[in-house]
Order: structure tokens, then C-alpha cells, then sequence
């Protein structure tokens, strides 16, 4: 009974406290377990964090190495002073006064008489009057000439035809050398930049790491070309520097700095170096004043001086587009409407321009999903070097005028099945419902070229085109001409000519926006004086397209009927007439009282 009750009372407690203790055990030892397993992870983590931190010395130490002991390399840099004269858009016949700016450039193989020339962007020399050229721990200023330029890319070449600027110097026993163009970095490589910008006038030499590639709006030419980020300082002055890796390779070239920001700079990444090189070349040997001459190396020239005059700059015809316009599809019913399967990305085309290289293959509504082989993801973006990612117009942008690129869309198919089609069929026709109807996929191949915009971006190097009758100028709307207007034009320029830069697009060759810019006061236009910066529709009736146009009508003869006045039709539908027998008579007046050279620009002339 009471006994053996107790004995059994006796041996569950002992059992109850053996399990107990066992779990304790246990949980001491699953504890202890995953201390083990934290602190091997901890570990192992500033294992991974040392190593970077390693790497990331080394590559300062050797940058640092090239950048500051290398006298061979520092001697490839140079100082480029340039005056600059940019034309008055508002009063085309003259320059604003001229002013004078500093830039740095780099040594490079180059496609340029010697074969070796210096490489700065685009906007140190842009609208140059003499430049000139200082290296590295000289006092000397030798003369340069722009040899090529390519304002959409922000690139340029300078040519050297002083031989002592090759030479051996006082300063320094080694001559500049051409550095090598190297890769394009990875991210959180070491990069040192090098150059002259503001607050000195020695070198500098600054290094920061690669904290982004990706495609950037470039602000000089307001292309969207690749770019590298860095977080190194890229100041006035520092332009056309080179940024060097860790072998003392050029990786690429500083152009511009994040405004309102903090050291964040950013470098033209030697793939765009490389395509702008390589058009200047071909163009260089195509045309016949920019043949290659004898020389036996850099400096040693034979060109005469009137052959200097004459071997005029080569202007890059810019970089290739589509021609399109195009919206993500991240939407799943979008998708779905657009007879995409799920394994299927790509992104939707919204407007295909009437002038550019896909009309005629690729339509609205159309899905692209590949370019050249490779799928485009719902975002437009395409694999850049592995797990990294870029818009897939870098694709485009690396070719060159004429050169074809292969796309695959998927296209709505008509009722009856008889759409048109400019590819190759590539798979079976879809249904996903009747409100999507059905879709096939299509190859499409055309060739690629740059975009020729209804309202030029950019007029440098060039005189704007004008042409004066009666006091009235007429110009073609240019974005330099709005940003007369002030650094916030797109909000004090008027707002129909801002949305004609920014939204349209050209239907015809040649076409151009042609605007009545002022009227120069005088008794055979009095009442119009307030009148500016209006497109102009029609002269007479007729329609015009281009200043040419514009010109050519006005200067018909007067003995036709209906012509004894002349009649110009704004868009805002307001209206201009003056007696042309009074306009003949006056004109000359006019030009001479408002001090007007010439009645119209030289590009007009017959």
C-alpha cells in the first residue's frame, strides 16, 4: 500500500528532475551551439570586411603610387586655357563678349596627324576663339587646335603642331607620353582623378571609389550616354582630367559634379572614349581636307599655314537611338492584355517617331523584348557585365550610323490576320481573351542612326542662322536661343516654344521651327514692335517648313498678283502685313540705323 505508494512518489520525482536537468543540459548546449555559430559568423564577417578594407588600401597605395610618383605619367596631363565667344542668340548678327576659361586634358593615342593628341571635353573648348596648352610643371603655353569634338559626348580632340610641346623641357627630363585607355571599373574600385581644377593652379590629384555606372544625362550636349559615379570631388577646372585606375590605365574622363551635392563627381567611361575615337578616324580618312600628312611623330609638322586654316575641325555626328519611345510593364494585367507569358519581359512602346530608324518596323502598341540577343526586363533595362544593369539603350548608343540592330516584339494581330509585319515570325499566335486578342512575337532588323531633333539642343562651334527683311528677324527656334531667357527658361521662355523644344518632333526632312525673334523699330513696321517670339505658319498663304523656306517666299517678286503686301500667319493665329513697296524702300534704313551687318547669315546665302 502506503509503501510502495511512497516508493513510486519517490523515483517520479527523481525522474521529473533528471529530465529537467537534461533539458537544461540541452538548451546549455543548443546555446552554446549557436554562440558558436554567431561568433563564427562575426567572424567571418569582419574576416570579409578586412579583406575589402585591404583591397580597398591597396588600390589606394597603388593609385596613390601611380598618380603621385609617376613623373612619366603626371607629364600626360596638361592645363588647356581656352577664350571662348558665344554668339547673341537674341541679336544673331553678333558674340557676347568673350571670356576666358581653364580645363585639364590628357595625352591618348588619337586619331590626329602624329598620332597622339590631347583629350578634354567638348564644353572646355566649345564656341573656342585660341586655346592653348600648358603640361605639367612648365611655364610654357604652346598653341593647340580643336581637332574633333563631339558636344553630345562631351569629348574632344586637340592637335599640337609646336614640336617643343613634345620635346624634352627644363622642368622635367620626359616628354608626355600617350597613356592607354584601360576597362571600365567595377563598383568600389579605387580611382584617382587628376587635373586642375579651381583654387590653384598646380596639379591636382584626388582619388575616390566607383559608386555607380549607369546611363546619366550628360549636361553639356543633354545626352543620356553611360557614366561613372565617383565620390571623389570633380570641380571647375577638373574637365577633361583623366581618372586613372590602379595600373595608371585611363578608365575614364571627369566631365560633371551633382549640383547642390557633395563629392559626387562623374567620369565618361572609356567605352564612349573608344566609339567617339573611332568615328572621328573613319571620318578623318573619309574626307578630303582631313587626309593624314607625313609626319615622322607628334609636333613635327608640314602644314602650311594656310593648311592649318583649312583642316577645320571634325564635328561627330552624335549617338545612335531607336527612334522611340517606350513605358514599363510592371502591371501584371497590362501583361496580360499585352499577351505576354510569364516567363515573357519587356516594355511597351508608346510612340514610334515618324522620322526615325524603327518607323516602318516598329509600331505602338508593340512589346520589345530583345535587342541584339538580349531580353529586356519590364523596367527597359538589360545584363550589364553579369549581375549589374543599365537601360537598354546602351545597346544602341555603342553603335554606329548604319550599323543593324536586331529586336524581337510582340505584336497585336489584327482581325483577319492581316497585319502588317516587317520581321520574321518566330512564334505561334497567342490568345489571352477577347479583349486581347492575339499576339505574335517577330524579329525585326533595321539599321540605327542618331536622332535629328525639330529644336537643336545645342549650337555650338556655329553661327546661329537669321535673316533680317524690314526691321523683321526671323531665326529657327534653338534650345540656346530659350535659354536667352535665363538659367529658368523652362519657366520665363515662352511656354508654346518650350513645349515645341521638349515634346515635338520633325516629319519631314529639314524641318525647322521657324519664329519671328524681334522687330527692329521702325516707321514701316510701327504697331508690331511688341511682337516676338512667335513661329511663324505661313507666308502669303503659303506654308513654311524651314528658314530657307521663309526666305524664298519672301523675296518672290512683287508684280504677281496679290503680292504687293506681305502676309505672315503666326500659329497663335495672329497676323502681319506690311507694303513690300514700303518694306524695299526701308530696309536699308533700318539695317543701318540698328547697326545690322548683313540681312541674312552666310549658311542663307546663295
Amino acid at each position: 500500500g502506503k509503501g510502495e505508494m511512497a516508493t513510486l512518489l519517490r523515483h517520479a520525482r527523481r525522474l521529473a528532475a533528471a529530465g529537467a536537468m537534461s533539458a537544461r543540459a540541452s538548451t546549455r548546449c543548443a546555446q552554446g551551439f549557436e554562440d558558436a555559430a554567431t561568433s563564427l559568423a562575426r567572424s567571418a564577417t569582419a574576416a570579409r570586411i578586412s579583406a575589402m578594407t585591404s583591397r580597398r588600401r591597396a588600390h589606394a597605395t597603388a593609385g596613390a603610387a601611380v598618380a603621385a610618383d609617376d613623373e612619366h605619367l603626371l607629364q600626360s596631363v596638361v592645363k588647356v586655357f581656352t577664350v571662348h565667344s558665344s554668339p547673341n542668340y537674341f541679336q544673331p548678327w553678333q558674340n557676347k563678349p568673350q571670356r576666358e576659361t581653364s580645363g585639364s586634358g590628357v595625352v591618348v593615342a588619337a586619331p590626329v596627324p602624329g598620332g597622339v593628341g590631347i583629350l578634354t571635353n567638348a564644353h572646355v573648348v566649345a564656341d573656342q576663339t585660341f586655346v592653348q596648352l600648358r603640361r605639367h610643371g612648365s611655364s610654357v603655353k604652346h598653341r593647340a587646335r580643336v581637332h574633333a569634338v563631339g558636344h553630345a559626348c562631351d569629348l574632344a580632340v586637340l592637335a599640337v603642331d609646336d614640336p617643343s610641346f613634345w620635346a624634352e623641357g627644363s622642368a622635367t627630363t620626359h616628354p608626355p607620353a600617350p597613356l592607354s585607355l584601360g576597362k571600365t571599373p567595377h563598383l568600389q574600385d579605387q580611382v584617382t582623378v587628376v587635373g586642375f581644377p579651381q583654387g590653384g593652379d598646380n596639379l591636382s590629384i584626388t582619388s575616390g571609389v566607383v559608386s555607380r555606372i549607369e546611363l546619366t544625362n550628360y549636361a553639356h550636349g543633354a545626352a543620356q550616354l553611360l557614366a561613372i559615379q565617383l565620390d571623389a570631388a570633380i570641380n571647375p577646372g577638373n574637365s577633361g582630367g583623366p581618372a586613372l585606375g590602379a595600373d595608371g590605365a585611363v578608365v575614364g574622363l571627369a566631365f560633371q559634379n551633382l549640383a547642390n551635392a557633395d563629392n559626387i563627381g562623374y567620369v565618361i567611361p572609356t567605352p564612349i572614349i573608344r566609339r567617339f575615337l573611332e568615328d572621328v578616324e573613319d571620318d578623318w580618312k573619309a574626307a578630303a581636307t582631313h587626309m593624314p600628312r607625313p609626319r615622322t611623330k607628334p609636333g613635327q609638322a608640314v602644314l602650311t599655314a594656310q593648311e592649318k586654316e583649312e583642316e577645320k575641325a571634325i564635328h561627330h555626328a552624335g549617338f545612335c537611338s531607336l527612334g522611340i519611345k517606350c513605358q514599363p510593364t510592371d502591371n501584371p494585367a497590362m501583361r496580360q492584355y499585352l499577351g505576354m507569358e510569364g516567363e515573357e519581359t519587356g516594355v511597351l512602346i508608346t510612340e514610334v517617331l515618324e522620322l526615325g530608324p524603327a518607323a516602318g518596323h516598329l509600331k505602338k502598341d508593340d512589346v520589345l523584348m530583345e535587342v541584339d540577343g538580349k531580353k529586356v526586363a519590364n523596367d527597359g533595362t538589360v545584363s550589364f557585365r553579369g549581375w549589374e544593369r543599365v537601360a537598354f539603350d546602351y545597346l544602341i548608343s555603342l553603335k554606329r550610323p548604319g550599323e543593324t540592330v536586331e529586336t524581337k516584339i510582340r505584336r497585336k494581330v489584327a482581325k483577319g490576320g492581316e497585319e502588317s509585319r516587317g520581321g520574321t515570325k518566330e512564334s505561334e499566335s497567342r490568345s489571352d481573351g477577347d479583349d486581347a486578342g492575339e499576339t505574335e512575337a517577330f524579329t525585326a532588323s533595321f539599321a540605327v542612326k542618331p536622332r535629328a531633333p525639330l529644336v537643336p539642343v545645342h549650337q555650338y562651334d556655329r553661327l546661329p542662322s537669321y535673316y533680317v527683311y524690314a526691321g523683321l528677324v526671323f531665326s529657327p527656334l534653338t534650345q540656346p536661343h530659350l535659354q536667352e531667357f535665363g538659367d529658368d527658361w523652362f519657366n520665363t521662355a515662352p511656354r508654346r516654344l518650350v513645349d515645341r523644344a521638349l515634346n515635338d518632333h520633325p516629319t519631314s526632312p529639314g524641318q525647322e521651327v521657324v519664329i519671328l525673334s524681334q522687330v527692329l523699330a521702325d516707321e514701316v513696321n510701327a504697331g508690331y514692335q511688341g511682337m516676338h517670339d512667335l513661329e511663324v505658319r505661313a507666308v502669303n498663304g503659303r506654308e513654311v517648313k524651314s528658314l530657307r523656306e521663309l526666305k524664298a517666299e519672301i523675296e518672290r517678286g512683287t508684280g504677281a498678283k496679290g503680292e504687293k503686301f506681305l502676309r505672315l500667319d503666326f500659329v497663335n493665329d495672329r497676323v502681319l502685313v506690311i507694303s513690300r513697296e514700303e518694306a524695299e524702300r526701308a530696309h536699308g534704313r533700318i539695317m543701318a540705323k540698328h547697326r545690322v551687318p548683313s540681312s541674312m547669315s552666310p549658311d542663307l546665302v546663295e
